[in-house]
């Protein structure tokens, strides 16, 4: 039971390593990298990168200022539920 508990305390860091790994890969406008962009280049869902953001101690590139958190994918088209 341990081990599982120790593997289940290192998932979020591996996450956080993937949106620190992407933040560096994805565009940067004025600084500012979308949220919409991370979720394209991570598939993580929006909700969890968001999560990470604002509790896990994510580490920006020194050309990402913030992140805008507004730019949310939608649902709604193509079958997906909306």
């Amino acid at each position: 039971m341990e081990n599982l508990d120790q593997e289940l305390a290192r998932i979020p860091e591996g996450y956080r390593q993937a949106l620190e790994e992407a933040l560096k890969r994805v565009p940067a406008r004025n600084g500012v990298v979308s949220v919409r962009d991370l979720w394209l280049e991570t598939a993580l869902p929006p909700g969890l990168i968001v999560e990470l953001l604002e509790t896990d101690g994510v580490q920006l590139p020194p050309h990402v200022v913030r992140v805008d958190l507004t730019g949310r994918p939608r649902r709604g088209r193509h079958g997906r539920k909306g």
